[in-house]
């Protein structure tokens, strides 16, 4: 090792293959230092780059010579073009490319949108993939996907409704307003023929029928969400069902669903739009007061049920006689409330006595004893059934008070 002459060494090398210094040691250190072997490294080298410069020209020149179909860029066309249900065009489809498309990248491409907003939606992917057609001649020929795959995936729909629903707006805000009916520019009444010395003038009735009444279109709100649409604070109603979809459809082309929508047919309808980047969430319930049947405290018939109320009817004095009053005694008045809801006004003495109100009520309402009956308070509840007692002995009819009529 300590004989060898490295300058030598790589001076020779040098004179045999005119490179650089620094490029002879790298040689002759990758060889370890034995010269012919990387001389013949060298060569071996330089060879393979030979041949692929032959190549690569060899290809150019074939190109130039090529007179069949190009692509839209102007390299020759491939010779076959891979189908839908291939696995390479499905593996291929699962890469986004960008730059100039030629006819076998748009036939292993991703499908094209045909002209839709959200180029970056992944939801319009799924399923199946456009057809591909092709037009042209022998020299010349386009790729074509047929734009009718997706015209009516529900994500298509939604945005067609946006758009019209933004020029809707557009042209309603220019024209100042709402529009209103269109006023006829030409005459409408009677006319009157000019006479002459033989013809008297007459008088032409018109016989048009007015312009019916232009009624205020009744309006509505439609809600868009991810994953489906909904009407007022109606449910949510999904995109994957088919008469969900034939609904959307509807609504693309100016209609209204009328089992959705709760209008008549030939009726104008004002939609209100309203998109939600989220998915479907239930409106917060709205209070409503109660409203229906109820069953009054107190109720003189257990179990009861009031559904409106009626006026009361209250008898007078002089349609019921009162009990005999003692004037050097205090005079107790007691509101009677009779089953069937009728008021009697009563006066008693304190020596009156629970059976007199018994006897007072079966006189002013003779069908009271077709159901049995008791006489009770409802302040407090109490029912009042012994018969002898005083009414000054009574706590809660001895200055007064209401009394009702309770079956049982």
């Amino acid at each position: 090792m300590d004989e060898r002459n490295d300058e030598e060494l790589i001076q020779q090398f040098r004179d045999l293959t005119s490179i650089t210094r620094v490029e002879a040691i790298q040689y002759l250190t990758a060889s370890q230092w034995d010269l012919s072997g990387a001389v013949t490294e060298y060569f071996t080298i330089q060879e393979e780059a030979g041949e692929g410069d032959v190549e690569g020209n060899k290809k150019v020149q074939e190109t130039k010579l090529y007179t069949g179909p190009r692509t839209l860029d102007g390299r020759p066309a491939p010779e076959s073009i891979s189908t839908i249900g291939s696995s390479s065009r499905v593996s291929a489809t699962k890469d986004r490319k960008s730059g100039i498309a030629t006819l076998g990248s748009i036939s292993q491409s991703q499908p094209s949108r045909d002209n839709f907003d959200d180029s970056d939606d992944e939801d319009l992917n799924h399923g199946k993939e456009p057809r591909d057609l092709f037009a042209g001649g022998e020299k010349s020929g386009l790729a074509v996907q047929d734009p009718a795959e997706h015209q009516n995936h529900p994500k298509k729909v939604v945005r067609d409704i946006l758009k019209m629903a933004k020029a809707n707006a557009a042209r309603l805000g220019g024209e100042g307003g709402e529009p209103s009916a269109a006023t006829p520019s030409f005459f409408r009444g009677n006319g009157q023929t000019l006479g002459g010395d033989d013809t008297p003038s007459r008088i032409i009735p018109n016989t048009d029928q007015p312009p019916p009444e232009v009624k205020a279109a009744r309006a509505r709100t439609l809600h868009l969400w991810e994953d489906g649409f909904s009407i007022e604070d109606g449910p949510l109603r999904r995109f994957d069902d088919p008469q969900n979809a034939a609904d959307l459809q509807m609504i693309r082309q100016g209609r209204a669903p009328v089992h959705l929508m709760g209008v008549r047919e030939n009726e104008h309808i004002d939609v209100q739009l309203i998109n939600h980047d989220e998915n479907y969430k239930a409106p917060p319930k709205v209070y409503k007061p109660f409203s229906g049947t109820a069953n009054r405290l107190g109720s003189p018939i257990p179990g009861s049920t009031v559904k409106a109320q009626t006026p009361i009817s209250v008898a007078t004095e002089t349609s019921i006689s009162n009990p005999k009053l003692d004037s050097s005694q205090p005079v107790i008045k007691i509101r009677i409330q009779l089953a069937d809801g009728t008021r009697l006004p009563a006066q008693f003495n304190p020596t009156h006595t629970i059976g007199d109100i018994y006897e007072f009520i079966e006189r002013a309402s003779p069908t009271s004893n077709s159901r049995p009956w008791v006489l009770a308070t409802t302040f407090p509840t109490k029912n009042h059934t012994e018969k002898s007692i005083k009414l000054e002995e009574t706590p809660e009819l001895k200055r007064g008070g209401t009394a009702v009529q309770k079956t049982i």
